[in-house]
């Protein structure tokens, strides 16, 4: 197995983001890998940034560097899908711009794909909030009163999980490809990357999770900059529609309808 990597990060008016991660990320990397960093048409100057200072560090490790530049604003999924077309190396490590790995996060990671089920492995989120550390990274999705719900799992060993985070995983890129990538359906935000483990796991793909896998992920979300709080909770809650009405088998569409006259109350009474 090819065990060389490609970065990928997408980001949008995140220079001061990358500044502060990027250190992390690059020290991972090894001789031959390349990072793919996709500028979502911000006005930062992160490309000609990247270009004058990045790339010596990049090319100091014996790795490449690679700047993708969207003409047009395609948001998360989009350019994670147009980055992996055009990687050359089939282990996809796709990270947020506000995260930075522990070292040695890769080494657990690589490992999972010499099983070639393997689809994608997630990374232990640690995040700072009020003072103390709360980690993430391994989910649960359930059927529920008509929707699918879901949570982060009751504990953070290593093992099965219901979706790899998009901010924090590593992918097989054949597996990816093959699956189409990020649903479009999802645009302009959330839902995509449960949806794309979702579809890995019905071809009977694993989906994992791996604690010694580190990274420290603390939300400088451009999304709600952007968006703002109360327009984020509403894509959320539409994206959850349309995963259930995508992904439901026809029971589970029979309930999806039933329960919608419960939600739509509980929507506009919230």
């Amino acid at each position: 197995m090819n065990k060389n990597i490609s970065f990928v990060i997408p980001t949008y008016n995140g220079k001061s983001l990358l500044e502060k991660n990027l250190p992390a990320v690059i020290s991972e990397m090894s001789k031959n890998d390349e990072l793919i960093i996709i500028d979502d048409a911000g006005n930062d100057s992160t490309p000609s940034w990247l270009e004058k200072t990045v790339k010596k560090k990049v090319t100091g490790k014996g790795a490449t560097l690679k700047v993708i530049v969207n003409k047009e604003n395609l948001r998360f999924g989009e350019s994670c899908n147009k980055a992996v077309k055009v990687a050359k190396h089939n282990l996809i490590f796709l990270l947020n711009n506000d995260v930075s790995p522990h070292k040695g996060c890769v080494d657990a990671l690589v490992p999972h794909f010499e099983d070639e089920d393997v689809f994608g492995v997630g990374c232990l989120e640690k995040e700072k909030k009020d003072g103390k550390v709360v980690e993430h990274g391994k989910n649960r999705l359930w059927f529920d009163q008509g929707l699918f719900i879901h949570s982060k799992a009751h504990n953070m060993d290593s093992g099965a999980t219901a979706w790899v985070i998009g901010g924090s995983g590593m992918f097989d890129r054949k597996k990816w490809l093959e699956l189409g990538g990020f649903d479009k359906l999802f645009y302009p935000a959330y839902w995509e990357d449960i949806d794309l483990s979702f579809r890995a796991r019905k071809k009977g793909w694993k989906v994992l999770f791996e604690s010694k896998a580190v990274v420290d992920h603390n939300h400088e979300s451009t999304n709600l900059d952007v968006f703002g709080q109360r327009k984020l909770e509403n894509i959320s809650w539409n994206n959850s529609l349309k995963f259930t009405w995508k992904n439901g088998h026809i029971w589970q569409k029979i309930s999806f309808i039933l329960w919608q006259p419960y939600w739509i109350y509980m929507r506009l009474s919230g």
